[in-house]
């Protein structure tokens, strides 16, 4: 199992707000201190999609539109996407990340005003 610490910053700062991708790659360059990363961020990404931690989709009109498909698909859409911007995604990735409090309490993270007072 993939240490909650890697993906918390992420999950709790999505419930401010849409997260870019990027986010999720440093999560990721982080949590193998300089190993290879890019298989690693891969398979971080399919556990949260599998475990319904995030939603991935891209940023529309009508605010975010969560793209279809099993967990392995969403995964290869979004490892396209960033091939496309060679792993850069400030670049323009479509790739964005939703999450919810369910999600975020639900694995005993605790969000955090701005203060670091726990606000659940």
């Amino acid at each position: 199992m993939i240490d909650r610490q890697i993906f918390a910053d992420v999950l709790i700062e999505g419930l401010d707000d849409w997260v870019p991708i990027d986010q999720l790659i440093w999560a990721a360059r982080e949590g193998v201190k300089g190993r290879p990363w890019k298989a690693f961020f891969a398979e971080l990404l399919h556990f949260l999609l599998e475990n319904d931690l995030i939603q991935i989709g891209e940023l529309a009109a009508e605010g975010f539109s969560p793209w279809k498909g099993e967990a392995a698909e969403v995964v290869q859409l979004v490892l396209d996407d960033l091939e496309r911007l060679s792993w850069e995604p400030k670049l323009g990735s479509r790739a964005w990340i939703a999450t919810d409090l369910q999600s975020v309490v639900s694995w005993g993270l605790t969000p955090r005003d701005p203060c670091g007072m726990p606000t659940v």
